[in-house]
């Protein structure tokens, strides 16, 4: 190659006599040898094999799924520190203006600003007073003492909301791999099944010739080399469908990697018999301790239980310290005059109109209702357990039953097309021989795909994909 590359340059370099420059033949070559690295490379890209373990590392990086689970953690663990707050004390600053002729209000002003004189004891000045202005700069803090627990039941509840998140995001994940592992074994199957195609449309070819051959003898009528034409034009569409559904499941595995869906590649592997030796109850009991979305809904019954606590603590009192400065002034932000309060708020609900009542049964409800979708998923779960399982070894005796059809069904079609070729027998019965080739080869790689794919799914239901 590189002696081929020197010999291009020197060509083009000839060609170029009209440039004064020496630089241009030099970009010149150097272009022709990036342009020939570029192709080494993108072919070598191209030649690259995708394994099953490199889809389901992009699928994990590229689902927005799995980001959109991040960000819901986030959210809860913010939602943690700000329950978490209830126990710190409130501090706030603020600025007021007022003008007012109000007589009280004026009264009081004055005596918030200290400019308080004896004129303003006059009842003409005390019942028509002038108007006032007043800028009164506040600095409050309040400090929670007791809420009836209100502050500790919401970081527990917030803790429990951020734990269920957590195990949301744990089941997207695994929903996440069984898609891709299901894409990758459907473009198995689809390339494995344009191969069956393929050797099938060999199959009829053949076929196609025999029957010419024996119509030209005149040893059969023109029915049969119809009739092979017609199962020739079959197989051709077969072909087509087969190139068609691995293109599409090619897409399809774009798709569930979240990368573009024209991409192409090669992928890696082929169908083979998988086994699990393990008792189904043995998976239903690790189901029961494993799968993040039956976890998720422990936490939520138990999130749901706390809330009834919550609503109940409007019965309890509640302490609160207050404590404020105030500066009053005619200007803006003046400390003319300062003033401070400390206060102790202690409140009983007495009545209140049936709220708390009310939030209280509807909590209780709630609880209910997530217990009875929990025992509901645990039902559900056990189900998926036991369906994917037996879905698992029904696959198992299908490969077994299936793993010699194939080898018969050729043996048989040979029989049948030498039979036939001798005359022993009819067209008839070699197109149901070759039928019976095409759904041998296409029942094994069924056979194959169901197993894999069942496999994945036991996985999935017990939560240890």
């Amino acid at each position: 190659m590189e002696q081929e590359v020197k010999f291009i340059c020197g060509q083009g370099i000839k060609g170029m006599n009209m440039w004064n420059s020496r630089i241009k033949p030099l970009f010149f070559c150097t272009g022709l040898v990036a342009l020939l690295v570029l192709a080494v490379a993108f072919y070598s890209y191209a030649a690259e094999g995708l394994t099953l373990e490199q889809a389901v590392a992009t699928a994990l990086e590229n689902n927005h799924g799995l980001k959109a689970a991040d960000a819901q953690i986030q959210a809860a663990q913010a939602g943690v520190l700000r329950s978490a707050s209830g126990f710190l004390p409130k501090v706030t600053l603020s600025e007021t203006y007022s003008k007012t002729n109000n007589p009280l209000m004026v009264f009081g002003t004055k005596l918030n600003q200290e400019i308080v004189g004896a004129a303003d004891f006059n009842p003409a000045a005390i019942n028509n007073p002038e108007a006032i202005e007043n800028y009164n700069t506040r600095l409050a803090v309040m400090q929670p003492v007791f809420n009836g627990g209100r502050e500790y039941l919401g970081v527990k509840q917030a803790r429990l909301g951020r734990d269920a998140s957590l195990q949301d995001r744990e089941r997207t994940r695994q929903e996440t791999v069984y898609n891709v592992i299901k894409a990758y074994h459907s473009l198995l199957l689809a390339r494995e099944s344009h191969k069956v195609a393929l050797k099938s449309l060999e199959t009829s070819t053949a076929n196609v010739k025999l029957a010419e051959a024996r119509y030209r003898a005149g040893a059969v009528l023109q029915s049969d080399l119809l009739r092979a034409k017609v199962q020739y034009a079959e197989v051709k569409e077969m072909v087509t469908r087969s190139d068609n559904g691995t293109k599409l499941a090619t897409a399809a595995l774009n798709f569930a990697m979240g990368v573009p869906q024209s991409r192409e590649y090669e992928i890696a592997g082929a169908l083979a018999p998988q086994e699990l030796k393990a008792d189904v109850d043995v998976l239903i009991q690790d189901a029961a301790v494993r799968r993040p979305d039956l976890l998720s809904m422990g936490l939520n019954r138990r999130n749901a239980e706390v809330s009834v606590s919550q609503a109940r603590t409007d019965y309890l009192p509640t302490l609160n310290l207050m404590g404020q400065v105030d500066w009053n002034s005619s200007d803006p932000a003046g400390n003319d005059a300062r003033s401070w309060a400390v206060m102790a708020v202690l409140q009983l609900n007495l009545f209140d109109g049936l709220v708390t009542k009310s939030k209280v049964r509807e909590s209780l409800a709630t609880a209910r209702k997530v217990r009875e979708l929990e025992e509901q998923t645990r039902s559900a779960v056990q189900l998926q357990v036991r369906q994917a399982y037996y879905n698992l070894a029904a696959s198992e005796d299908r490969i077994a039953a299936t793993s010699s059809s194939v080898q018969e069904a050729e043996e048989g079609l040979r029989i049948v097309q030498k039979r036939y070729e001798a005359g022993m027998t009819t067209f008839v019965d070699v197109l149901g021989a070759e039928n019976s080739l095409i759904r041998a080869r296409t029942n094994a790689l069924q056979a194959l795909y169901d197993n894999n794919v069942s496999l994945a799914e036991l996985k999935l239901a017990v939560g240890t994909l």
